[in-house]
C-alpha cells in the first residue's frame, strides 16, 4: 500500500515496534520523509530501511505514529482492518460472562483492542466515542455509523474533551450519528439504575471501568454504614443500597454531579464539599468505604505532588474507618503504579497509627482490557484493605 509520507527512526530505536507496541514516539523520530498531514497514514522504517509498520501520524503530539499494523501486515487504502477490529472487539464481548446484566458496556478500548486512539462506550441505545488522534477524528463518523447500524442504535455523539498533551486535534463535541438526548438518560448494571450525561458528564459520561468494584462494594454492603468518597454521581453509593448498607454519606464537591447523585441514591446523604475537607472535620466512623479519587498526576512531573495527596487524604479515610472496616481505593493516574500507590497507602497507615490488610488489588471491568503489548494502557489500580486497627 502506498502512504502518504515515511517516518524513518533513530538508531537503536526499533525494538519497540518489533515487540508491536503501537506507538513511536517523538524522540524515536530521526526525520519524516514526505510532508503528510495530521491524520494521514505513513509507513514506519528502521534506520536500515526495514519496513516496520503503518499508522496514524500527528505532528503535534509526543506519540508521533499510532500503528494499526506491523512487519508484513499490510494496510489496505479502504481500511477494511477497522470494521474487521471493530466486530473482533464486539465479539468476545458478547461472549463474555462478565460482562452481562448490563445494558452500558466499553465496545473499542483503543490500543488493547488495536484501534488505537478509539474509544467506543455504549449507553443502552446510544454511543459515545471519543478520539486521541487525528486519524481516528477521520474516521469517527465511519466508526458511529458502522456500529449505530450494526446493533440497531438511535444516535451516536463524539466527545470534545481529549487528554491533555497527548492528542492535537481541535474536536468539536457533536452528534455524529441520530438524536443524542441532552438530558441524562437511564442506563441499568446488575440491577442497579442509573442516570447518565452522554454529552457533559465525566469520561464518556460514566465510569463503566468500575463496574466490578461497584459489585464488591454491594456484596460488603449488607447493615454497613458507608462512605463514597469523590462520589460523582453517586454509582458507589447506589451499589451501598442495592447491598443493604444501613447508612451512605456521598461527598461530592460538583453541583450538577450531585443532582444526578441524588436521583441515583435517593436515600443517601449528599454532602456537598470537598472530600479532605470533609475527612478533616467529619467525626462519623464507617464501616465501608470507597475512595475513588481524580487523576492526581496527569503528567509525571506531577508525580511527588501526587503522593502526597494521595497520602493525605488515606491519613484522613484510615482514621474515619471503624474496626473491622474495608476500604475501597484507587488511583487513576497513568504515573502511579500498583507498587508505588501501595507504598503510599502503607506510609499512611504507619502515619496515620493503623494497623491494615490488603485482601486483593483491583483494577477495571473486563471490557477495559490492557494490551500485554502495551502496557501503558493500564490506568486504574486498587487496593481492598482490611482495617484491622482503625488510625488515631
Amino acid at each position: 500500500m502506498s502512504t502518504e509520507g515515511t517516518v524513518h527512526l533513530r538508531h537503536g530505536r526499533d525494538r519497540p515496534v518489533r515487540l508491536r507496541h503501537p506507538w513511536v514516539l517523538s524522540g524515536s523520530v530521526d526525520r519524516v520523509e514526505g510532508e503528510p498531514e495530521p491524520g494521514a497514514t505513513v509507513s514506519v522504517v528502521s534506520a536500515d530501511g526495514e519496513m516496520l509498520g503503518t499508522g496514524d501520524y500527528d505532528p503535534n503530539s509526543q506519540i508521533r505514529v499510532r500503528l494499526h499494523t506491523f512487519g508484513s501486515e499490510s494496510a489496505d487504502p479502504a481500511e477494511k482492518w477497522l470494521e474487521s477490529r471493530l466486530e473482533a472487539a464486539l465479539g468476545w464481548r458478547s461472549k463474555h460472562p462478565l460482562l452481562a446484566d448490563a445494558n452500558a458496556i466499553r465496545l473499542a478500548n483503543a490500543e488493547a483492542d488495536e484501534l488505537p486512539g478509539l474509544i467506543v462506550d455504549r449507553y443502552a441505545d446510544w454511543l459515545v466515542l471519543k478520539v486521541a488522534s487525528p486519524g481516528m477524528l477521520r474516521r469517527a463518523e465511519r466508526v458511529g455509523r458502522y456500529l449505530a447500524d450494526r446493533l440497531s442504535l438511535r444516535g451516536a455523539w463524539l466527545r470534545g474533551d481529549l487528554t491533555p498533551g497527548v492528542a492535537s486535534p481541535t474536536v468539536e463535541a457533536r452528534a455524529l450519528i441520530g438524536d443524542v438526548p441532552e438530558s441524562p438518560i437511564p442506563i441499568e448494571e446488575r440491577g442497579r439504575c442509573y442516570r447518565v450525561d452522554l454529552r457533559q458528564g465525566q469520561k464518556t459520561g460514566f465510569y463503566l471501568d468500575q463496574r466490578e468494584s461497584r459489585d464488591l462494594f454491594r456484596a460488603l454492603a449488607s447493615e454497613k454504614r458507608a462512605l463514597d468518597l469523590f462520589a460523582y454521581t453517586g454509582a458507589f453509593s447506589a451499589a451501598a443500597l442495592q447491598g443493604g448498607a444501613r447508612e451512605v454519606v456521598a461527598v461530592e464537591s460538583s453541583e450538577s454531579a450531585l443532582e444526578l447523585l441524588r436521583e441515583n441514591a435517593p436515600t443517601a446523604e449528599a454532602v456537598s464539599g470537598d472530600a479532605h475537607e470533609f475527612l478533616r472535620h467529619d467525626t462519623r466512623r464507617f464501616d465501608l468505604v470507597a475512595c475513588d479519587p481524580p487523576p492526581f498526576a496527569r503528567r509525571r512531573r506531577d508525580v511527588p505532588t501526587a503522593c502526597r495527596a494521595y497520602k493525605d487524604i488515606h491519613l484522613g479515610l484510615l482514621r474515619c474507618a471503624a474496626p473491622d472496616a474495608h476500604v475501597l481505593t484507587f488511583t487513576c493516574s497513568h504515573h502511579i503504579d500498583l507498587d508505588l500507590f501501595r507504598k503510599v497507602v502503607f506510609g499512611a497507615a504507619m502515619d496515620a497509627g493503623a494497623r491494615v490488610q490488603c485482601l486483593a488489588t483491583l483494577g477495571a471491568a473486563p471490557d477495559h482490557p490492557v494490551s500485554l503489548h502495551h502496557p501503558q494502557g493500564e490506568y486504574l489500580k486498587g487496593l481492598l484493605l482490611h482495617v484491622v486497627e482503625p488510625g488515631r
